[in-house]
């Protein structure tokens, strides 16, 4: 017997289909049948094609001959996930539970693409395993992260973009807080996704890396509740305060 990731229903394995790494029964497969727009097909050869969902907007990778479905949006034969429940209440969310899952997928989705980014590039999807239900990423498996360049036009496999990880920041996605280690790239990218600098720091890559980790044995995920003190300063005593270069206008 497999059980339906989306309803919960157990049903013989011949009844369930595989969608987006997980097993939907044929009633909530139907549901999302016309979800996902294809607007990239086999970018550069690949054997990858790239959906955007229309309920909204937000795309996803995919393997030619895979079948998919949104990252973000759940429905009405959906129901709540325990442990993204225990998710929603660390970070103090108070929206219903369907809004609190929606929430911390959509926003897992952002923190993955912000890793991407890179001048010259727009990142357009990512495909997160165990996306929409769980919240967070089950496994590494995944069609990849891709992006346009804005020069040629170009559709491409991206790579995580590393450059010189000198800066610690803390960002603020609407009702949570995202802390993590990157270059000035890393965050203006998460502020193109819709964040809001809090503080950014820099000092020598070893520092930064150091007092990262300190944040996450210290708050155990990178992502945590904006009524959470995340120090900074204390984990980076002598970083320097560059928030206002990482600030728009």
């Amino acid at each position: 017997m497999k059980q339906c990731i989306n309803c919960m229903t157990r049903l013989p394995r011949k009844e369930v289909t595989e969608v987006a790494w997980c097993a939907l029964c044929a009633p909530c497969l139907r549901v999302v049948s016309d979800q996902m727009k294809l607007v990239h097909d086999r970018p550069g050869g690949a054997a990858v094609q790239i959906y955007r969902c229309g309920w909204c907007g937000v795309a996803r990778s995919c393997g030619v001959g895979w079948r998919t479905r949104c990252q973000v949006c759940l429905d009405d034969r959906s129901v709540p996930d325990p442990a993204v429940q225990k998710i929603a209440r660390r970070l103090e969310l108070d929206g219903t539970w369907r809004e609190n899952s929606e929430f911390i997928a959509a926003t897992t989705v952002k923190i993955r693409l912000a890793k991407y980014f890179q001048p010259g590039w727009t990142v357009l999807a990512t495909d997160v395993h165990g996306l929409p239900w769980t919240g967070f990423r089950w496994l590494t498996k995944s069609h990849g992260t891709w992006g346009r360049n804005a020069e040629t036009g170009e559709v491409a496999l991206l790579r995580h973009s590393r450059g010189e990880e000198n800066l610690l920041y803390l960002v603020r996605y609407g009702k949570v807080l995202k802390f993590g280690r990157g270059n000035s790239h890393r965050v203006a990218a998460h502020v193109e996704l819709g964040a809001v600098p809090v503080l950014v720091l820099t000092a020598s890559s070893q520092e930064v890396v150091v007092a990262r980790d300190r944040l996450k044995r210290l708050h155990r995920t990178e992502m945590v509740s904006m009524r959470t003190p995340v120090d900074l300063f204390a984990v980076l005593p002598d970083g320097q305060d560059v928030t206002d270069r990482c600030t728009p206008g």
